[in-house]
């Protein structure tokens, strides 16, 4: 047990009797429960997007790449999640909102039918439950760092936690934990960077530049990784704009415009937190020049090196951002299991009442299969990678078309999903190591060839059929 254990157990019993209050705010309605309502001003949409995208990935996951590899594979991952926010506020945010929509797989069911949301509603369950399992991990590690259990038990504790307070307060509870949670974050990230630079100076920022951490052939040479680096930043940029979690966040606003606003909002600040998260990476490695396991790197740092409040608000920091981000994913998780899978295929409709309740009980699988997978590979920055190249390859590009053009169909929609998500799975066991980055960024293409293609040959379709219908009506 360290000196920063009850801190960090006074932070969780305050967000988990925050999370458990807004038990209160649902009144029994599964909307309310899902999208709050969809009555939520610019700062409250804003400061939840900005949770949901600074999480352990972000800032854990950061610092260790940063140690570990260089500065690029750290501060990819807070860039590669502002651009998306900027995407998804320049071209979704708004219309997405003015459809009155709870779930995302939602808006493939209206514009390409019952098929095309089954596809999208297994695809994004898959991808969200590996992006639980990266911040459950991530609260594990800090758990148990400061409580001196293990990291089994700590995984165990933070993900009952998380899941009691999701299945109280829906999105409620997400968007009440957020504002405590994030601004510790936010305050702490940056006391932290600013400390280090007050009191190291740019000694260690010289170490840094001297071991190779700011060479920037890791993003111009594919000898050095350039390819990798790029992959995993489109892979962010573009696949978060499928994230369940950030689009339940837009569906709640008030409005289209307090929507788009909100996303560059939180774009800003993300890149704020992360950056300050890359400092930090930078400066650990003259500072912490050896840990047995780089996720280790900012315990190390916050524990030992930094004033002991600041050091505290950074552990909270990263505890509530990954409480935050896992909150958030795993309720979305149990609504599109319950209405876009559960009720849709049931030949009677399920009232309110009963919908609230079965969403609240999906979460427990949800946790349960996350946190699974959290034991087994406690890899955070890797695993957020991994979850959006798969929504990535197949999903992005039907979205983009559904969202902009009137005449894409749901045959084509398929056989982006399919191609997509087909050509990932098989470049992830056949790809020799030397082409990685390949596939994460071929997929997507085949993707949209596939969406193109068959496009291409309905309107040719249609013309025949319609050249037919006409010779018919003259003779």
């Amino acid at each position: 047990m360290t000196a920063m254990f009850w801190p960090v157990v006074i932070f969780m019993a305050i967000s988990l009797a925050i999370g458990l209050y807004t038990y209160t705010q649902v009144r029994g309605s599964s909307e309310r429960y899902t999208v709050c309502g969809k009555s939520m001003p610019f700062l409250v949409v804003g400061t939840a997007l900005l949770a949901q995208a600074v999480d352990g990935n972000a800032t854990l996951g950061n610092v260790s790449l940063v140690w570990s590899s260089n500065l690029w594979g750290g501060l990819l991952i807070p860039l590669g999640l502002a651009v998306s926010l900027l995407v998804v506020g320049k071209y979704l945010a708004q219309p997405l909102n003015e459809m009155d929509l709870l779930t995302l797989p939602e808006f493939f069911y209206r514009r390409y039918g019952k098929g095309t949301e089954l596809l999208v509603s297994v695809v994004t369950l898959v991808c969200f439950t590996v992006l639980i399992a990266g911040n459950l991990s991530a609260v594990a590690w800090i758990l148990s760092v400061v409580s001196g259990i293990s990291y089994t038990q700590a995984l165990v504790v933070g993900t009952v936690v998380i899941l009691a307070y999701t299945m109280a307060g829906g999105l409620y509870s997400a968007i009440w934990t957020d504002f405590f949670q994030i601004h510790v974050a936010l305050v702490g990230f940056i006391s932290a960077a600013v400390y280090l630079l007050v009191t190291h100076g740019t000694g260690p920022m010289d170490a840094a530049v001297a071991a190779g951490k700011l060479d920037v052939s890791a993003l111009t040479k594919l000898s050095a990784g350039a390819l990798p680096n790029w992959a995993g930043f489109l892979s962010l940029a573009l696949g978060n704009a499928m994230a369940l979690d950030f689009m339940e966040r837009v569906f709640s606003a008030k409005s289209g415009k307090t929507a788009k606003n909100a996303c560059y909002y939180a774009a800003v600040l993300t890149l704020v937190v992360g950056g300050c998260a890359t400092v930090m990476g930078l400066y650990s490695v003259s500072l912490v020049p050896k840990v047995d396991d780089a996720r280790m790197v900012l315990p190390t740092l916050a524990n030992g090196l930094l004033p002991y409040w600041v050091g505290v608000m950074v552990f909270i920091g990263v505890l509530g951002a990954s409480m935050s981000t896992a909150n958030g994913a795993m309720l979305v998780m149990s609504v599109v299991a319950a209405r876009n899978l559960f009720e849709r295929y049931r030949e009677t409709p399920v009232d309110d009442a009963k919908m609230l309740t079965i969403s609240r009980l999906m979460a427990i699988p949800t946790a349960m299969l996350a946190g699974l997978m959290a034991y087994v590979k406690p890899e955070p920055g890797i695993l957020l990678v991994i979850a959006f190249d798969i929504v990535f390859a197949g999903c992005v590009v039907p979205l983009f078309y559904g969202v902009h053009s009137r005449t894409a169909k749901a045959e084509a929609a398929v056989a982006a999903i399919v191609t997509g998500t087909s050509a990932r799975l098989i470049a992830h066991f056949v790809a020799p190591a030397e082409w990685a980055g390949l596939d994460t960024l071929v997929p997507p293409v085949l993707s949209w060839i596939g969406f193109v293609m068959v496009m291409k040959f309905s309107r040719a379709v249609e013309a025949d059929t319609a050249v037919v219908a006409h010779g018919e009506s003259v003779r």
